[in-house]
């Protein structure tokens, strides 16, 4: 009898601890098991360093996503069989989006990869990429795996896709992808939300100063959005009967809407629309 076989399900489980092209092979293709129904509004984008990162339907289900975190992050472990994913990040995105956010099945239905060749120096690549893998058997498996990936990296770039700075593929004209385009804008909103509440960047044109690629029309929708949510509060304390603390954030209103910092005529104008609201 033949000592010391090592079981192929050991082999498998040291080729996953190196490579995270197989495991996020294995979440995107298990991931309907491992979150249930909400697997229909969300999808594996890629994991590194710890960190996964999903694509989710809105923001709804992301707070949804959200509430399960935890018990996702150690489902998540459990079909990796190892410790390998801390943290999960959401992010907006959908699965139908012209970005290429497919899973494995759908890639592979829809781009023909015997069409695609690889170069002498793309295989040396992908070699380098192999070396710390010192089993033969898994090296093979892997490299299987590694390839398609190549393929189909080199089938997008030639049919007009880019790669976004957060390795995502993607068609629009934009200069990156939909979930990275939604981070700035939502970067760019809390940073003039705070500027508002600072009393700071009233106009556009200081706006500008600060943010090179700001548009007017943008600066104008942040704006008016930090308007809305301040009276909203307004009616919250005057409904509250807090006067003071709806005189106080009116005043911030017209300050803001006005782009003025003169005491005298925001607090005639906040003193007025404080009578209005209690009409």
């Amino acid at each position: 009898m033949v000592k010391n076989l090592v079981d192929v399900s050991d082999l498998m489980e040291a080729a996953i601890t190196k490579s995270r092209l197989l495991k996020e092979g294995i979440l995107k293709s298990e991931w309907d098991k491992i979150v249930g129904e909400l697997s229909k509004k969300s999808f594996v984008i890629f994991l590194k360093q710890g960190k996964l990162f999903v694509g989710v339907e809105n923001s709804i289900w992301i707070q949804q996503m959200n509430f399960q975190k935890k018990s996702i992050i150690v489902k998540t472990n459990e079909f990796l069989g190892g410790d390998y994913v801390s943290e999960i990040i959401f992010k907006i995105g959908k699965k139908d989006t012209k970005d290429y956010f497919l899973n494995e099945k759908e890639r592979d239905d829809s781009i023909d990869l015997d069409s695609v060749t690889l170069t002498a120096e793309e295989y040396l690549q992908m070699e380098e990429e192999l070396k710390e893998i010192k089993d033969d058997f898994i090296k093979k498996q892997t490299k299987v795996v590694l390839e398609k990936s190549y393929k189909r990296k080199k089938y997008l770039k030639l049919h007009g896709y880019k790669q976004c700075k957060c390795g995502i593929y993607y068609s629009s004209p934009e200069p990156m992808c939909a979930i990275c385009m939604n981070k700035e804008v939502l970067k760019l909103e809390e940073t003039l939300m705070k500027a508002f509440k600072d009393r700071k960047m009233l106009k556009y044109f200081q706006a500008v100063r600060e943010i090179e690629d700001l548009t007017e029309k943008e600066y104008n929708r942040i704006k008016l959005k930090k308007l809305s949510k301040i009276k909203k509060n307004i009616d919250i304390y005057l409904r509250d009967r807090k006067d003071e603390l709806a005189f106080e954030l009116s005043k911030l209103y017209f300050i803001i809407d006005l782009g003025e910092l003169e005491d005298e005529y925001i607090e005639k104008r906040a003193e007025e629309f404080i009578q209005l609201l209690k009409k």
